[in-house]
C-alpha cells in the first residue's frame, strides 16, 4: 500500500541517522582500542620469587615496597586491593593463568605462570577521573613527606591484620627485627615482635606495656604499645619506655625502703600532699595519737585530723580554738618559707614536740615526738640545780667554780656581794675577767697569779690556801681545790673580828720566799701540786 509523503520522509531521516551513528561508532572503535592500549599498566615478571623485570608503572610501585620487591612482598602490598592474592600465588602449580578482581571494582590483576616464570599485570578499573596536575603533585609531595616521617620516626610503627600478620612496617620496626631476629632479615612479611592479642573492640586507642628480650642485650627492653583499629586492620605504635619503667621501679623500691625505715621510727610521721590529704603515715603515729588505722587510711584532710586529735584530747587546749586552728592553717601558706615547731603540753600530762617541714611539690610532713620523759628529766635536773644553787646562796662563804678551760660555771650570792658582780650576773666569764675584778678590789699579791696558773694547769693538783687583803683593809682567806673533770673550786672567807688580820702583801711575799705557804702551814712545794 502506498505511504504518505510525510511518513516516507520520517523513514528516510531515521535510516540516515542510524547509518551515521553506525559509521561514527565504527570509526571510533579503533581509537578507543588505541587509547586503551596506551593506558599505563603495571606489569611484573618474576623468576620464582625474584623480580627480573617490570614496566615503568610497575617500577614506580616497586619503589613503595619496603626492604626490596620479591613476589611475596609485592603480594602483601597488593593484598588489601586484591584479597586472596597471596594464597592464590602460593597455591599456583604448573602452567596456567587466573584473573582476580579488585576490591570495590578497583581494576583486576591477571596472573600468568609458566615454566617457573610468573607475570602479574595490573589492569585499571574503569575510566579514571580527571586529576589536576598541581593537585596531583601536591598529593605526591604529601605522600613523600608522610613516608619520610614514618621511616625516620624513632617510634616503632606497623600495620597488621587481626591475626597478627605484619603487612607494613617503618624503618624503626625493621631495624628492631634485624636485632631480634637476624635470620628473618630480607623475608616478607617480617615477624611479629610482640605477642598478638584480640583486636580492639572500638576504634579508640588501646595501650599496654610489653617486655622484649633482645639477643645479647644486657637487660630487657620495655615498650608501650598503642593499637588503633582501622577497618579490618590495626595500626600499632610502640614507644621504648625502658628508662621510664626502671625509674618507676626505682621509685617504688625507694618508697618501700622509706616505708620500712619509717615503720621502725619512734617518731610519728604524717605526710600531707599539696591538697592537704594524708598520703603516708607510720605505725608510731598510731601509737602516739591513738587514731584508728581505717581513719588514717581514708586519706583525711589535715583539718579533719586535727579535729579528731582534739576530740581525743591529743591537742593542747587553747582558750580560743578557732584562732589557734587558723594559726595552724596558716602553716599551709607558710610552708614554702620556713618550718613549724611547737611543744604541745597535753591535758593528759604528755608533752609532744610537733615539727612541720615543707617538702617539694607543696607537700608538708609533720613529725610527732613524745618528749615527756625528756621534759621530766630536764625539770628534775633543773630542780636539782635550783636546789644546789639555793644551798650555795645560803653560805656566807663566797664560792665560785671554774671549768678546766677557765670559764666560770657557777657562783653564789655571797661571791657576787663580795666582788661586786652586777645583779644576777650570768655565768660564762673567763678566769682573766675574774682576776681583773679581784685585782680591782684587793691589794696586789702574787697569789692571784698563782691561782691563774692553778686553774689552767693539767695533771694532778692539790688543794692549797692563801690570804688576801681587800682595798678597804679587811682580810680575806682563800681556799683553792681541784674538782673532777679538771674543774676548780675557789672559796673566799672574810676574817672575823676575833680572827687574825691578813698579812700585808710584803709579808706574804717573804713567807713565799721562806718556803712556806701563805698560811704558814705546809711546804711550798704543795702549791705546785
Amino acid at each position: 500500500m502506498p505511504f504518505p509523503p510525510l511518513s516516507v520522509l520520517v523513514l528516510v531521516l531515521l535510516a540516515s541517522s542510524a547509518s551515521a551513528a553506525l559509521i561514527v561508532m565504527l570509526a571510533a572503535w579503533p581509537l578507543r582500542r588505541r587509547r586503551a592500549a596506551r593506558e599505563p599498566k603495571s606489569v611484573f615478571l618474576f623468576d620464582g620469587t625474584a623480580l627480573v623485570d617490570a614496566s615503568p608503572a610497575g617500577r614506580r610501585l616497586v619503589e613503595q615496597v619496603p626492604g626490596g620487591a620479591d613476589r611475596d612482598r609485592l603480594a602483601q602490598l597488593l593484598e588489601y586491593r586484591f584479597p586472596g592474592l597471596t594464597a592464590r600465588l602460593a597455591a599456583a602449580q604448573g602452567d596456567g593463568e587466573f584473573r582476580l578482581p579488585g576490591r570495590d571494582g578497583l581494576g583486576a590483576i591477571m596472573v600468568e605462570h609458566w615454566e617457573g616464570l610468573t607475570r602479574l599485570t595490573l589492569a585499571p578499573g574503569g575510566k579514571a577521573p580527571p586529576v589536576d596536575r598541581l593537585a596531583f603533585e601536591a598529593l605526591c609531595d604529601e605522600l613523600a613527606t608522610l613516608r619520610s616521617i614514618g621511616d625516620c620516626a624513632p617510634q616503632l610503627i606497623w600495620k597488621q591484620t587481626p591475626e597478627g600478620r605484619v603487612i607494613w612496617a617503618n624503618g624503626a620496626y625493621l631495624g628492631l627485627v634485624r636485632r631480634s631476629a637476624p635470620d628473618a632479615v630480607g623475608r616478607w612479611p617480617p615477624p611479629a615482635l610482640f605477642p598478638a592479642e584480640d583486636s580492639p573492640a572500638e576504634e579508640r586507642p588501646e595501650r599496654r606495656r610489653v617486655a622484649l628480650v633482645l639477643p645479647g642485650a644486657p637487660r630487657r627492653r620495655n615498650y608501650e604499645i598503642t593499637r588503633l583499629r582501622r577497618g579490618g586492620e590495626e595500626v600499632c605504635f610502640a614507644l621504648d619506655v625502658t628508662e621510664l619503667v626502671e625509674a618507676e621501679q626505682a621509685r617504688r623500691n625507694f618508697v618501700q625502703t622509706l616505708t620500712k625505715t619509717f615503720a621502725q621510727l619512734s617518731i610519728g610521721l604524717a605526710i600531707f600532699d599539696r591538697q592537704r590529704k594524708l598520703v603516708m603515715f607510720n605505725p608510731a603515729l598510731l601509737d602516739l595519737t591513738g587514731l584508728p588505722v581505717a581513719f588514717l587510711s581514708s586519706r583525711p584532710q589535715i583539718q579533719t585530723v586535727l579535729d579528731r586529735l582534739r576530740d581525743r584530747n591529743m591537742l593542747p587546749e587553747p582558750k580560743d580554738y578557732a584562732s589557734w586552728r587558723e594559726q595552724l592553717a596558716a602553716l599551709e601558706a607558710q610552708a614554702s618559707r620556713g618550718t613549724y615547731c611547737e611543744t604541745w603540753a597535753l591535758p593528759g600530762g604528755q608533752t609532744y614536740k610537733v615539727t612541720g617541714r615543707p617538702h617539694p611539690d607543696g607537700a608538708v610532713a609533720f613529725l610527732f615526738e613524745d618528749i615527756s620523759a625528756e621534759i621530766s628529766l630536764t625539770r628534775h635536773f633543773r630542780a636539782e640545780i635550783d636546789t644546789a644553787q639555793a644551798v650555795l646562796d645560803s653560805f656566807d662563804t663566797a664560792v665560785v667554780v671554774f671549768s678546766a678551760s677557765g670559764t666560770r660555771l657557777m657562783h653564789n650570792r655571797a661571791y657576787a656581794d663580795l666582788w661586786g658582780c652586777p645583779g644576777e650576773a650570768p655565768d660564762g666569764a673567763g678566769i682573766a675577767e675574774e682576776l681583773a675584778r679581784w685585782r680591782r678590789a684587793a691589794a696586789p699579791t702574787p697569789l692571784l697569779d698563782r691561782l691563774r696558773d692553778f686553774v689552767g694547769r693539767f695533771g694532778p693538783r692539790e688543794a692549797w690556801s692563801g690570804q688576801l687583803r681587800l682595798t678597804d683593809g679587811r682580810g680575806l682567806s682563800g681556799h683553792f681545790a681541784p674538782l673532777a673533770g679538771g674543774m676548780t673550786l675557789v672559796k673566799f672567807t672574810l676574817d672575823g673580828p676575833g680572827r687574825p688580820r691578813a698579812a700585808p702583801p710584803v709579808e706574804a711575799e717573804a713567807a713565799d720566799a721562806a718556803g712556806t705557804d701563805d698560811t704558814g702551814t705546809g711546804p711550798a712545794a704543795a702549791r705546785h701540786g
